[in-house]
């Protein structure tokens, strides 16, 4: 198919976005334990506290201090409908203190905090679930991971039980700003800031370009988490280009147009052409390598991400798309237009999805399968996690380690 052809087969005039389904949260077994027959807590100390790791999970312990609550619950992304529905509720301890000990994945990262309930009659969660629990989430003040990019800008702790190390999710507040920069654009351009190392080298850089941009530079800290990686030497050098959804983010990401093509047809061309212009005047220059020109997103973003690699074939050689809502249009609709991609020029897809995020693992596995005679290089990954930050940062990075480490 020439390439005219394919750009007609994603025109946005072609695809009319569906409805959002209904929230079908699935009901979640949940073991614990009775915390009074365990070891009490230590007084002091950081939080989660893994009590014991086995090959297949661990047992955790949790604490939230609410003197005047009659009822507590975890409210963890994901976990949405415990079942039984009081399995997630804390028991009472000790000056105004409540606990659970729980059994989890080994590999469990998520977002969380807790929910408290001073009213009468039974906690609203019970009947409603934890998604909505009807109550305010108050961060774990025992943990020093967070992040507010929950919905709304809430703050919210990070859980993570693998060693994520350098790319741990969430922000340090200890730790030095890392320098970002504005890319002065036109008055119709999006909001655009660049991050690169210091100490970059002459050398065309590796080009990452990051959707849902602002969420990275002011509530992730993702500009921190790849200097870290360029320091260790985990990450070569390389420039981080991170676009900001805006106010409308449902018309500009997750739709063939929009971002997916401003950033393939404008953003990308013009990076290539003039490179980036460090303080001092240093001229960074970009790679043309489309193997080293990575586009990544989550969510809608993670649709962005696919859409631009189907868009621009021989431009961005690579997606890393997270959580992709794949349910916005009808099943299978993005095979063709990535099939007839990978057969102009070579393209690496890394998808991602949580186990506990409703079918979205299951649509991520059709649709890697779909591709799997296409000549793309396609992997997905389930990460034991909800639809959160949690886990995309860190597996975000870790993909972005090794595809530039190839």
């Amino acid at each position: 198919m020439p390439a005219d052809q394919l750009t007609d087969l994603l025109d946005p005039a072609r695809w009319e976005p569906l409805p959002h389904p209904p929230a079908m949260e699935d009901p979640l077994p949940v073991r614990r334990r009775d915390p009074r027959t365990l070891p009490p807590a230590p007084a002091t100390g950081s939080a989660p506290e893994v009590l014991s790791r086995g090959a297949d999970g661990v047992l955790l312990r949790l604490r939230h201090r609410a003197p005047r609550a009659r009822a507590v619950a975890l409210h963890a992304s994901g976990w949405w409908r415990p079942q039984p529905a009081d399995a997630l509720d804390l028991v009472p301890a000790a000056d105004g203190w409540w606990e659970i000990v729980l059994e989890a994945p080994a590999d469990w990262r998520a977002s969380y905090g807790f929910v408290e309930h001073d009213g009468p009659g039974d906690p609203p969660w019970w009947e409603a679930g934890l998604k909505a629990p009807g109550a305010p989430v108050h961060p774990d003040a025992l943990c020093a991971h967070r992040h507010g990019a929950a919905r709304g800008g809430a703050e919210r702790s990070v859980l993570s039980l693998p060693f994520d190390g350098l790319f741990r999710a969430g922000r340090d507040d200890a730790e030095t700003p890392a320098e970002v920069h504005d890319l002065p654009l036109g008055p119709d351009a999006p909001r655009v800031r660049w991050w690169a190392p210091e100490e970059a080298g002459s050398a065309p850089l590796p080009l990452l370009v990051v959707t849902d941009g602002a969420e990275h530079v002011e509530q992730l800290g993702t500009p921190e988490r790849l200097r870290r990686g360029v320091e260790a030497g985990v990450l070569p050098p390389l420039a981080a280009v991170f676009v900001d959804a805006g106010e409308h983010r449902g018309d500009v990401l997750g739709v063939p147009g929009g971002q997916a093509r401003w950033i393939p047809e404008d953003l990308v061309p013009r990076l290539r052409a003039a490179g980036l212009t460090a303080p001092g005047g240093r001229r960074l220059a970009l790679t043309d390598d489309p193997a080293r020109t990575i586009i990544t997103g989550a969510s809608y973003g993670g649709l962005t991400a696919l859409f631009t690699a189907a868009r621009a074939p021989g431009t961005i050689g690579v997606a890393i798309a997270q959580s992709v809502s794949l349910w916005r249009y009808p099943s299978g609709a993005l095979v063709g237009p990535l099939r007839e991609a990978a057969g102009h020029a070579p393209l690496r897809l890394r998808l991602h999805a949580g186990r506990f995020e409703g079918s979205m693992a299951a649509d991520a596995r059709a649709l890697a399968d779909a591709l799997e005679a296409s000549g793309a290089e396609v992997s997905l990954d389930v990460h034991s996690g909800g639809h959160d930050w949690a886990w995309w940062q860190p597996a975000l990075l870790h993909d972005l380690a090794a595809e530039l480490g190839r």
